[in-house]
């Protein structure tokens, strides 16, 4: 029953996230830390952590949170929780856009959700940084890594192998 719950969990989260994958992440803590314990803060931590080193990392997190709480079923049932909210979605989507895409109210719908989607990316960032900035080091390389990616056209990807680089190097 207990993984029957996770499966949904991950399947509303999944459904009703609107503004990429990243803004499901307070949702998910929530859920998974908070309320039914699945995960200590660190372990979400590093879940998302190990979703960053792959495509499709969040779908690979719930994967990965999946396989440790649940086992292999688990891991089964939180791709398939995770992929099924956003085919259905498409789905409809797809088959009314032409209808609606010049709606006043869809088109308003999405102006107001944008700045939400902001807060909830904050947020994200908040909870992250808590659990992520334990010392000056570590807020050293957070900061470095946000104005290098904020204010250069440098590829993420490196940025981010350069951050474990020296996050290896002085831990």
């Amino acid at each position: 029953m207990e993984m029957m719950r996770f499966f949904w969990t991950l399947f509303y989260v999944n459904l009703f996230t609107i503004g990429g994958g990243y803004v499901m992440l307070p949702i998910l803590h929530t859920e998974i830390v908070e309320n039914y314990h699945w995960l200590t803060n660190q372990e979400f931590v590093q879940s998302i952590a190990m979703g960053q080193l792959t495509p499709g990392p969040l779908t690979i997190m719930n994967v990965f949170i999946g396989y440790k709480v649940f086992g292999f079923l688990g891991a089964v049932g939180a791709l398939i929780s995770s992929y099924l909210p956003s085919m259905i979605v498409a789905t409809i989507v797809s088959r009314y856009y032409l209808q609606f895409k010049n709606s006043w109210i869809v088109n308003s719908s999405f102006k107001g959700i944008r700045p939400a989607v902001i807060g909830l990316l904050g947020a994200v960032a908040i909870t992250l940084a808590g659990e992520s900035i334990i010392d000056l080091s570590t807020a050293a390389i957070a900061v470095g890594t946000f104005l290098i990616i904020a204010f250069t056209k440098s590829d993420p990807t490196f940025v981010i192998l350069g951050a474990g680089a020296l996050g290896a190097l002085l831990y």
